[in-house]
């Protein structure tokens, strides 16, 4: 195993959630790393989509549909993190790899909890993983949000929802949605839930109305169902109607200028409001990746003997596994397997 601005498993050409450009690289979802110009990405239709590289030579590849690549065999697997999401299982002469990205082991978000697969060799994602990171169960923060979020909206107050990336806002606006609440959002939520209801059958698009309708909370379609991450919410701009805003949090100006002179109250919505939301009328942990318990946990549960890990609280992970494990990143590289395994 190799870091150069992505992981490379060797002995193949894959790379995974590369930065510059590769042949072949995976992407586990789509807010890990831009277009970067490679030359043929594996994802799910839906990260595809997102990333708006539809029907140009790249594999779109559904959960759990197992495909070779030449003498590779590879699966795709929920990892939980938010629509579109997969983890790569690949088999290499017998002895497999799991590249997961970051996982959320945790139900209720968008799509399946992060899927399992016994594995040789695992990498994966640690965006929080330091002691103090503990979170709430994640159903608990959906229905509080969705509550605040109607609360605010009977006072006539535009409720705020302030998230970490489109990714994040999508899945907000998707269980706001699939409560019955109107969403309005920023240019790049909507475009990026107009991508996805491109993809899907109309049974899986899902406004407001549509959900005051229905007695079913998240419609799926036959055939469908593995690779959706719930029914994908109609988003609009920011108007004179009420409507819950979902909006990326780095783009306050942008907000500002769309809410104009309307009374508002904001949310953090994000793993970082267990630790507070100051500045703020409301905070939810809704986290789209595990906590340290939760990633040590999925961790031990694929047997992993040697274990790589990335992202910022890697050395935090590390130290807690003990010497199967190491952290990878620059200027770090390593073998996937003993030399020996080969021969």
């Amino acid at each position: 195993m190799s870091w150069r601005d992505g992981v490379h498993i060797t002995g193949t050409p894959i790379w995974c959630d590369a930065r510059r450009r590769r042949d072949v690289c995976f992407l586990s979802s789509a807010d890990r790393v831009g277009r970067a110009g490679h030359g043929q990405l594996i994802a799910t239709p839906i990260t595809l989509a997102l990333l708006g590289v539809r029907d140009q030579g790249h594999l779109a590849v559904p959960l759990r549909q197992r495909f070779t690549l030449g003498t590779l065999r590879l699966e795709l697997i929920p990892s939980g993190r938010g629509f579109g999401a997969a983890a790569l299982h690949v088999d290499i002469a017998g002895k497999t790899v799991l590249y997961a990205g970051a996982v959320r082991t945790a139900a209720g978000g968008a799509g399946d909890a992060a899927e399992l697969r016994t594995c040789d060799a695992l990498v994966v994602a640690a965006p929080y993983g330091e002691p103090q990171h503990s979170f709430p169960p994640l159903g608990g923060a959906i229905d509080a949000a969705i509550e605040w979020t109607r609360g605010a909206l009977a006072t006539e107050r535009r409720p705020v929802l302030l998230v970490d990336s489109v990714l994040d806002g999508l899945e907000v606006a998707s269980r706001l949605a699939g409560a019955g609440i109107a969403i309005a959002g920023p240019r790049a939520l909507r475009e990026a839930a107009q991508r996805i209801a491109d993809l899907v059958p109309r049974p899986l698009r899902l406004d407001a109305a549509a959900a005051q309708r229905s007695n079913a909370r998240e419609p799926r379609a036959p055939g469908f169902a593995a690779d959706s991450a719930g029914p994908i919410p109609t988003i609009v701009a920011p108007g004179r109607e009420p409507r819950a805003i979902v909006w990326i949090d780095t783009d306050r100006a942008a907000l500002a200028r769309a809410v104009g002179d309307r009374a508002v109250a904001t949310a953090l919505v994000s793993a970082r409001a267990a630790a507070g939301a100051a500045g703020h009328d409301a905070g939810f942990a809704w986290s789209a990746a595990a906590d340290r318990a939760q990633l040590l946990g999925w961790i031990e549960a694929t047997g992993a003997r040697d274990v790589f890990v990335t992202g910022p609280c890697a050395e935090s992970i590390v130290a807690a596994l003990g010497a199967r494990a190491r952290v990878i990143g620059p200027p770090q590289q390593m073998s996937l397997f003993p030399r020996e395994a080969f021969t």
